[in-house]
């Protein structure tokens, strides 16, 4: 193998690298052993979250929704599982590569309100486009990752959905991983 062609291999495999990385919404960050590593690596706790199998049967019927939940694998990198209410449907998000704060900063919410729940990062927002849509999302710091808890009304008025997001949020958040 020439020097040139190993050259153009290991600086091919680099971008590659540095692709897969920002893909995963984490940065390379290093081992004890100096390994290059993502933080969705560094965030087990997220990485095996169930989203279909966390809210409880309280959790749904408290929610105004049931059961079972279908999942929403529409965004590779937030996971999700979507259950239906006759006024709305509400959708819980796993995000295990994207800090809390790298995702509630990304610059794609039209209005975001943080808070704290029980000690823990919270916010509440709506992303930019779906303002006065009855949709609104409540978003956790959990294990090095984000949960969303995502309310959809019906139609635009028939909830409240930030009040009925941040409502879950607050039911189930001493339950997350931390």
């Amino acid at each position: 193998m020439s020097t040139l062609f190993r050259a153009v291999v290991a600086k091919t495999a680099g971008v590659a690298l540095l692709g897969l990385t920002a893909c995963s919404g984490g940065s390379p960050e290093r081992t004890a052993g100096g390994e290059a590593t993502t933080s969705a690596e560094a965030a087990p706790g997220l990485e095996s979250f169930d989203v279909c199998n966390f809210l409880a049967p309280d959790d749904l019927s408290a929610a105004g929704v049931a059961g079972p939940g279908e999942p929403d694998n529409n965004l590779k990198s937030e996971p999700g599982c979507n259950y239906s209410g006759t006024k709305m449907d509400l959708t819980l998000y796993k995000v295990p590569g994207t800090t809390f704060e790298k995702y509630t900063t990304q610059g794609n919410f039209a209005e975001i309100e943080p808070f704290e729940i029980g000690g823990r990062k919270a916010a509440t927002g709506v992303t930019t486009g779906s303002q006065g849509q009855g949709i609104c999302s409540t978003f956790l710091d959990a294990a090095g990752g984000t949960i969303i808890v995502t309310v959809t009304g019906e139609d635009r008025d028939s909830v409240d959905a930030c009040g009925e997001s941040r409502k879950v949020a607050e039911r189930v958040s001493p339950r997350l991983p931390e």
